[in-house]
C-alpha cells in the first residue's frame, strides 16, 4: 500500500529538483521527506533515484515512478470532486427557525455557498420543537434564540432583530422614541400568520389586543399602505420586499422596548456539520 503523502512527497522532488525545496512544497521536513522517498523505493523493491554523497535524482526507473504517481493523484482529486459534486446534488439540507427573518437570511447564504444543494426550511414557535428536529436528525440547522454548545452541538450567533410597531402618524404613541407591549393594550393588529417566536410574544404581552392574521404576502402590504390599522416589523424586515416603504405611507415605525423582542439569533448544528455552517456563515 503506497501512502497518498508519499506520493506527493515524489511529486514534489520531481518539481522541484530538490529534496530542500521539495520539502517546502509539501511543508514537511527535509529527514521525513527523504525517509518517504527511500520508503517509496522498499515497497516497490526498486531503486528510484541515483545517489551521490550531496546529490539525490531521479532515474529512469523514478521517471516512471513519477508519471504514474502523477496519474494516481489525478485521479484521486477527481475522485474527491466527484463524490463531492455528487453528495451535494443529491442531498437536502434542512433548516428549522424560531422566526422567518433569519431563515430567510440563512437559507440565502446555503444556496449561494452551496448552490447544487437543495435548501428548504420551516418556521417553529418553540425552542424546544426545534431542538428536538435537531436531536432526531429532521432538521440539520436550527435557528433559536438559545445558544448552546457541548459535545455534540455547535452553535454560532447570526444577527440581532428588534421589534418595531408600525403606526399611524395620527396614533397617540406615533410621536414617542420607544414604547412597551403593554402599552398597546387594546389594539387592533394586522399581521402575517407565520411569524414564529414573534406571534406568541406579543399575543401574550399585549393586553386584550386583537389580531388579523394574514397568510398572504400582497394582501399584507396593501392593508399596511391604506389602512390605519397597527403593524409589526423589525430592523430587517422594515427593508423587505413585502412591506411598503414608510416614506410612502402615513406611518412611522417605533422600538419596542420589551426584551423578549429584542433578541440574538443562534445557528445551531451537530458539530459535523460546523465547518459548512461556518463557510455559510461568513457570506455577505
Amino acid at each position: 500500500m503506497i501512502e497518498t503523502y508519499i506520493l506527493q512527497n515524489l511529486v514534489a522532488f520531481a518539481d522541484s529538483g530538490t529534496v530542500v525545496a521539495a520539502s517546502e512544497i509539501v511543508n514537511v521536513t527535509q529527514p521525513s521527506l527523504t525517509r518517504s522517498l527511500q520508503k517509496l523505493e522498499d515497497i516497490l523493491g526498486v531503486q528510484l533515484f541515483d545517489r551521490t554523497k550531496n546529490t539525490i535524482s531521479l532515474n529512469q526507473t523514478g521517471r516512471v515512478a513519477v508519471d504514474y504517481a502523477r496519474r494516481i493523484l489525478a485521479l484521486q482529486n477527481e475522485m474527491e470532486n466527484e463524490v463531492l459534486d455528487f453528495y451535494n446534488k443529491t442531498r437536502e439540507i434542512k433548516i428549522a427557525s424560531i422566526a422567518p427573518m433569519p431563515l430567510y437570511v440563512l437559507t440565502q447564504k446555503f444556496n449561494k455557498t452551496f448552490p447544487k444543494t437543495k435548501i428548504t426550511g420551516q418556521v417553529k414557535n418553540e425552542n424546544a420543537e426545534l431542538f428536538s428536529l435537531l436531536e432526531k436528525d429532521k432538521a440539520q440547522i436550527i435557528i433559536t434564540t438559545i445558544n448552546r454548545s457541548d459535545e455534540r452541538f455547535f452553535a454560532t450567533e447570526i444577527f440581532e432583530e428588534h421589534l418595531k410597531v408600525l403606526l399611524p402618524k395620527s396614533h397617540s404613541l406615533a410621536n414617542r422614541k420607544s414604547v412597551k407591549l403593554k402599552e398597546l393594550a387594546g389594539e387592533t393588529f394586522i399581521m402575517l400568520s407565520e411569524l414564529g417566536f414573534w406571534s406568541n410574544a406579543v399575543k401574550h404581552a399585549i393586553p386584550d389586543a386583537k389580531f388579523i392574521e394574514q397568510d398572504d404576502i400582497t394582501d399584507l402590504r396593501d392593508i399596511i399602505a391604506y389602512s390605519t390599522l397597527p403593524a409589526f416589523a423589525t430592523d430587517y424586515s422594515e427593508q423587505a420586499d413585502h412591506l411598503p416603504a414608510l416614506k410612502k405611507t402615513n406611518r412611522v415605525a417605533v422600538p419596542i422596548e420589551d426584551e423578549e423582542v429584542n433578541v440574538k439569533f443562534y445557528a445551531v448544528c451537530r458539530v459535523e456539520m460546523m465547518k459548512q455552517l461556518n463557510s455559510v456563515r461568513k457570506q455577505p
